[in-house]
Order: structure tokens, then sequence, then C-alpha cells
């Protein structure tokens, strides 16, 4: 809990949810951003999702000691790291920072408070985010939200950035939380089920730093896509629209695993994508681009000409 304050400093009706993993070397630095912040939390919870490293030790010695409430739990992923913090809060909003980003606006929860004050239905405010992808490149992300959008997250995650979240505690009990057995992609079917419940919103702020390493989306390989399938799935059960519409929502989410498969000379995986998106686009999906590169996978089972054209037209 927040103790130690200056009694002149606003406390806001806010809880911060960390998860925490082997993150000795940024916990504090993610901490700092927090107690530096114009307006503080109601309640910091730290969840150790069973680190192997230091983490308890740098935090329990650390400055921020007897500010913080924290808890160990046996490894069990993020989401009921989340989960679990979620079940101790009792402020109203929640806001969301990983163990290795920053907030690095000291008006963060400031300003996403004044946001949520002038929207009655609001359940999520986000804000733009800088995001380091493993320090080779940097990018900004800013899509705008402004009230109902449920149906842009049945084709993308259209939040910048899970630390930049604040979000109704209550709502949030009420759909369920975190979905702990979908591993990917668990953070935007919970942000889809709260605009299926009220409005969401953007704060047009960079506020938080998030950093990136460079593969993420293919590092479990075909069990990534997997988990696209399942949260695919279970999105579309969200609307009642047009089997078409429907198809391209499909389309849309599997692209890059298209794309992923065919850079990684993986015809198996490619096929794989390409048999189960059939089922959806039907048989025009053979007059595709995809539909050709299907064909050459089952041919000759492999990519690489293919590559060696696409590079020697690069040069």
């Amino acid at each position: 809990m927040i103790s130690n304050t200056s009694t002149s400093t606003k406390i806001v009706d806010v809880a911060v949810v960390i998860p925490a993993y082997n993150c000795s070397k940024s916990i504090l630095k993610a901490l700092e951003s927090i107690f530096i912040q114009s307006e503080l939390p109601k309640e910091v919870i730290i969840v150790d999702d069973g680190s192997k490293d230091d983490t308890q030790l740098v935090i329990q010695g650390s400055e921020y000691a007897d500010r913080v409430t924290y808890v160990k739990q046996d490894n069990a992923g993020p989401s009921k790291a989340r989960n679990h913090a979620i079940s101790i809060a009792t402020a109203e909003w929640l806001a969301f920072l990983d163990a290795d980003d920053l907030w690095i606006d000291k008006d963060k929860l400031r300003l996403q408070m004044e946001l949520a004050d002038k929207h009655a239905d609001a359940v999520l405010i986000d804000s733009y985010a800088s995001i380091d992808w493993h320090g080779q490149r940097e990018e900004i992300e800013s899509r705008q939200k402004d009230g109902d959008v449920l149906k842009q997250f049945l084709y993308r995650n259209i939040i910048n950035a899970t630390s930049s979240v604040l979000a109704k505690r209550e709502e949030i009990i009420d759909v369920g939380g975190f979905v702990d057995d979908l591993r990917f992609g668990e953070d935007r079917l919970l942000w889809a089920q709260l605009a299926k419940v009220g409005g969401v919103y953007t704060l047009p702020v960079v506020t938080v730093q998030k950093f990136n390493a460079i593969g993420n989306l293919t590092s479990k390989g075909d069990k990534n896509y997997h988990y696209r399938v399942d949260l695919v799935h279970r999105l579309l059960g969200f609307i009642d629209a047009p089997k078409a519409e429907l198809a391209d929502i499909w389309l849309t989410n599997v692209i890059d695993f298209f794309r992923l498969s065919f850079k990684a000379n993986d015809p198996d995986t490619y096929l794989l994508i390409f048999n189960d998106t059939l089922k959806h686009k039907g048989a025009t999906l053979w007059f595709s681009k995809f539909g050709f590169l299907a064909l050459h996978a089952k041919l000759f089972n492999s990519f690489k000409p293919l590559l060696l054209l696409k590079r020697s037209l690069k040069k």
C-alpha cells in the first residue's frame, strides 16, 4: 500500500498491477516510474510469478518495500499473476505495468483519470506508447479509440501497450479477468470483453516505454498459431455478422503467420494455416497469392526458390 507520502500529494483510486518474473534488474526502475507520478495510486501490487533470481530480495530491500504489496506464487504465467493481483486490489481502477516497462510521463495517471471523468461509459483508457525493439528500432504506437470499438478488436489488438492500460476493476472481474489457458492474446481477449460492456478511449500522449524482443510472434513456432486460432474462435463468438465479414476477420488474424511461415521456409505450417483459412474463405482463396504459395508448397515442399528470387529482386 502507498504510505509515507506527502500530505499534499493527491492519491487517486487506482491499483497498479505488476506481474513479476526474474526482473531483479528492471523492477526498481518500474517502481520509480510509478512513485514519481504527480498523482499517486492508492495501491501498488506486485505478484512474483515464481522468480528464480533475487527479485524478492531487491524489492524487499528497496526504498519501496513499505509502499507496495508484494506476494509470491508458484510459476503460473502472467495472466494468473495479474488475476491474483486483481483479486487483492480494492481500488476502482486498475493500471497495468509490466516489470520491464516504464511510465515515462509523470502525469500519466492524472491525465487518464481526467479523461475517465469526461466519459461516463469508460471502462478502459490507454495511451500512446513508445516501443523499443531490442535497441534495433523504436516505434510509437498511437492507435486512437473513442468509445465503441469492439469490432476493431476482432481484427487486431488496438491497445497500444498493456502497460498503458487503465481499466475498471469491477468490470474486469465481471467478465472473468485474464483467460489463463490462452497464453497468447489473452490481453486482447480481455480488452475486447471490456469493449462489449463499455467505452474504450485513448489519451493521445506517449506515457509508456515498452521493451520488446525481436521475434516475439515466432518464438514458440506453430504453438503461437494455435493460440491465435483459439483466440479468434472466441472473438468471433462476440458478434453476429455475415459469413464474408467473419472470413475477413479470420484472414486478417492469420496473415502474419502466413508471412512468417513463408519467410521461415516452413511449408507444412503454411499449408496448415491455408487449410484452416480455406474453411472460412472458401475456394476463392486458391485464386489469391495465398493459393499460389500453397500450391507451390504442395508441389515442391519448399519456398526456397521463391525466397531466393525475392531477395534477388530486392538487390
